[in-house]
């Protein structure tokens, strides 16, 4: 048979509960936070790994990089080479072009010299002729 129920069991009973309840609420928020605390290393774990191979992919990346652009840069300058050494090639041609029309004009103007003192020369001879028939002619009357 069961007894009646009475204000102080009842209250007995309600404080039995709330600290039932309150303990059960302290070992749920434990649980909880051990549980936060877990995943949460889980995550840092988990975001440091990506991080890290993040950074290993981005690393890669720029090694690959670097070593197109050197590539580049390596092709370009042996480009430019080649090209300044057609060019030096092209005035070295013009060069001795030039010096050897230098050259025939010093010939030329050596030979125009010899032919100008040897036309004086004659000139000169003409003019000691001249001068000489002239004075003969007009000499002693």
């Amino acid at each position: 048979m069961s007894r009646p129920v009475d204000s102080s069991d009842l209250e007995r009973l309600g404080g039995d509960l709330r600290q039932e309840m309150h303990s059960m609420g302290e070992q749920v928020r434990t649980e909880l936070r051990q549980e936060i605390q877990a995943t949460g290393e889980q995550v840092r774990a988990e975001l440091r790994r990506e991080i890290q191979a993040s950074a290993a992919e981005t690393r890669l990346q720029m090694e690959q990089f670097e070593s197109r652009v050197l590539a580049r840069v390596d092709a370009s300058a042996a480009e430019t080479c080649r090209y300044m050494g057609v060019v030096a090639e092209d005035l070295r041609s013009d060069i001795k072009a030039v010096a050897e029309g230098l050259g025939a004009l010093d010939e030329k103007v050596e030979r125009f010299r010899g032919e100008v003192r040897e036309d004086f020369g004659r000139v000169d001879r003409r003019l000691l002729h001249l001068e000489v028939r002239v004075i003969g002619r007009s000499g002693p009357s």
